[in-house]
C-alpha cells in the first residue's frame, strides 16, 4: 500500500477530473453506471482483446471504466465479472496507465489492504468487497502484481475475487478508484473471458465476510427517518434468524439515529412467492427480530413496534409485463423498513447548513444528472476550478451527524420537507459511503483540483420523493441548493 492515499478510507465514491491544464478540454462526462466502450486513441502496450470479448460490448477495449481525472488518465479496460464455482465472483480488468509517469495499481488503493474496489448489486441493496486470503496477514484475494509499476502507455491485468452474488444477479455496478463506475454483466463459470491467475486457486479465508447491506435513510424534517434494509442479506432463505451481516447493518443504522427517545417501527415485507399466510407470518417474524435487536442497541427510551405486511406492499413489480418472473423486482420487495421517529423531547432532525468553504475557494458546482434506478437515485454533480491556481477540495470521506463535509451530497424533495443522504455500506468492508474513494485528482498531491479542472462526483441515495420530476441537491461547501430534473434509468 502506498502512502499516496489516506491511511483510513471510509467511503466509496468516484471522482473524475476533466479539462486539467495541459490535458484534454472539459466536456460532458460519460453517464455514470453505463458501460463505456474503449477507443483506439489511448493506445496500450498489451493487446487487450478485440471485437466481442465476453463482456457483451463491441470494441477493442471492451467495457471501459473511464479516467477519474484527465490529470490522471488511468483507465480500466476489458472490465469483466465471471463466476468461479458457486461461491466466488472474479473481477478482472486491464489497468491502463495513460500518464507520462510510471504508475502502480496500489498507488490508488487497488491493493490487498485498502481494497478500494466495490461491487454493488442494486436490486438486492448489497455491497461486496474483496475476499481475504486464508494465510494470516496475506490480505485481500488479489493478484500479486498490484504493487508493480507500469510504464506509460502500458497495461497490466488485475484480478480480484469476491463472494458470489445470488444466481439471479445478472449485472453489478463496479467501482474501482480512480475511475468512474460502470455496470458490468455477470458471466457464468467457465467463461473464456477469465484470464488465468495464481490467486484464483489460492485458498480463501473461511471467515471472510466481504458483503453487507446498503443502509439508506430518508429523513423527514420533523425527525422521522425511514431506513430500507434488504431481507436477502439480513436473513437466510425462509428464516427469521438474523445473519452476522445484519448485525453490522443495524449498527450502521443506529449510528445514524440522532434522537435519544421516540418510536421505532420495524415493517417486514416479502415478495409474492409462496402462500399469503406463510408470507404474512414470515414478515412478522422478521420485523420482530429486527425490532428486538434495535431495542438492545437503542435502549429503553424508544417505543418499539414490529409489524408485518407480507406481500401486500410491493415497491417493484414481482413479474415482468409479459407475466414472467422478475427476480430483481422481487428482491426489492423482500425487505424490512425501519421507521425511526424522535420524540418531542428529542432534538428535531434538521438539515445542517452546507457552509461556504468550497464557494470561497472559487469552485463552481453544477448538477450533471439525477437518475432513478432500482429504487435509488444516482446523482452526478461537477465541481469546477475556473481559476489559475489549484484549489483545495478535501472531499468528506466519512458521514457525520454533526457537520456537513466538503462535497457531501444531500438530495431534497421540492418542498424541502424530506431529504436523503448517500447510502452507507456496513462493516466489514472499508467503505462507509457510496461516494468518492479517494481525493487524487492529478499525478501529484491530494485534495486539490488543478486549475481549469472539473471533478465529477456521484452518490447513491434513497429517493426522497419517488413521484417527483425534480429535486434539489445540496452540496457541502456551497451555500445554495441546485435544482435538477429526475430522469428514469434504463
Amino acid at each position: 500500500m502506498r502512502p499516496a492515499l489516506r491511511a483510513v478510507v471510509a467511503c466509496v465514491a468516484v471522482a473524475v477530473v476533466a479539462g486539467c491544464a495541459g490535458g484534454p478540454k472539459a466536456g460532458a462526462p460519460p453517464r455514470l453506471g453505463t458501460p463505456q466502450t474503449g477507443s483506439d486513441s489511448a493506445g496500450t502496450g498489451v493487446t487487450p482483446g478485440t471485437g466481442q470479448n465476453g463482456t457483451g460490448q463491441n470494441g477493442p477495449n471492451g467495457i471501459v471504466a473511464k479516467p477519474g481525472s484527465t490529470g490522471l488518465p488511468i483507465e480500466l479496460h476489458n472490465v469483466r465479472l465471471i463466476r468461479q464455482g458457486t461461491d466466488e465472483l472474479v473481477l478482472q480488468f486491464d489497468f491502463f496507465n495513460g500518464t507520462t509517469e510510471k504508475q502502480a495499481p496500489d498507488v490508488f488503493g487497488i491493493d490487498k489492504v485498502q481494497r478500494l474496489l466495490l461491487l454493488v448489486d442494486l436490486p438486492r441493496r448489497t455491497g461486496y468487497s474483496v475476499l481475504s486470503l486464508a494465510t494470516v496477514g496475506a490480505g485481500g484475494k488479489m493478484s500479486a502484481n498490484v504493487d508493480e509499476y507500469i510504464e506509460p502507455g502500458r497495461s497490466v491485468t488485475v484480478t480480484a475475487v469476491f463472494a458470489a452474488p445470488p444466481a439471479e444477479t445478472t449485472s453489478m455496478l463496479v467501482s474501482v478508484d480512480p475511475t468512474l463506475p460502470v455496470v458490468v454483466p455477470v458471466q457464468p463459470a467457465g467463461s473464456p473471458a477469465l484470464t488465468p491467475d495464481p490467486v484464483l486457486t489460492a485458498p480463501t479465508d473461511p471467515d471472510s465476510r466481504a458483503f453487507s447491506p446498503l443502509v439508506c435513510g430518508n429523513t423527514q424534517q420533523g425527525g422521522q427517518t425511514e431506513f430500507r434494509l434488504p431481507s436477502d442479506v439480513l436473513f437466510a432463505f425462509g428464516s427469521a434468524a438474523l445473519s452476522p451481516a445484519a448485525q453490522a447493518a443495524l449498527d450502521s443504522l443506529v449510528a445514524q439515529v440522532t434522537g435519544k427517545a421516540g418510536t421505532v417501527i420495524a415493517q417486514g415485507n416479502t415478495d409474492s412467492v409462496g402462500d399469503d399466510p406463510s408470507n404474512q407470518r414470515l414478515s412478522e417474524q422478521r420485523a420482530g427480530a429486527v425490532s428486538q435487536v434495535l431495542q438492545q442497541k437503542l435502549g429503553a427510551d424508544f417505543e418499539y413496534t414490529p409489524v408485518g405486511f407480507g406481500e401486500t406492499k410491493p415497491i417493484a413489480p414481482n413479474t415482468k409485463p409479459d407475466g414472467s418472473d422478475n427476480p430483481d423486482g422481487r428482491a426489492q420487495n423482500r425487505r424490512v423498513d425501519v421507521v425511526v421517529k424522535t420524540a418531542a423531547s428529542a432534538p428535531a432532525v434538521a438539515l445542517l447548513p452546507p457552509g461556504e468553504k468550497l464557494a470561497n475557494e472559487g469552485l463552481k458546482p453544477s448538477i450533471t444528472e439525477v437518475r432513478r434506478e432500482a429504487g435509488y437515485l444516482v446523482t452526478t454533480y461537477q465541481v469546477t476550478n475556473p481559476g489559475t491556481e489549484q484549489a483545495v477540495f478535501d472531499y468528506a470521506v466519512e458521514p457525520s451527524k454533526d457537520a456537513v463535509g466538503d462535497g457531501e451530497l444531500t438530495v431534497l424533495d421540492g418542498s424541502g420537507q424530506s431529504y436523503a443522504k448517500v447510502c452507507t455500506v456496513a462493516a466489514p468492508v472499508y467503505f462507509a459511503l457510496t461516494g468518492t474513494m479517494g481525493t487524487t485528482y492529478s499525478t501529484h498531491g491530494l485534495a486539490h483540483i488543478p486549475p481549469g479542472a472539473t471533478v465529477t462526483m456521484w452518490g447513491l441515495s434513497p429517493d426522497p420523493a419517488p413521484t417527483a420530476t425534480s429535486v434539489n441537491v445540496q452540496l457541502g461547501g456551497f451555500p445554495r441548493s441546485l435544482s435538477a430534473t429526475v430522469t428514469a434509468g434504463p
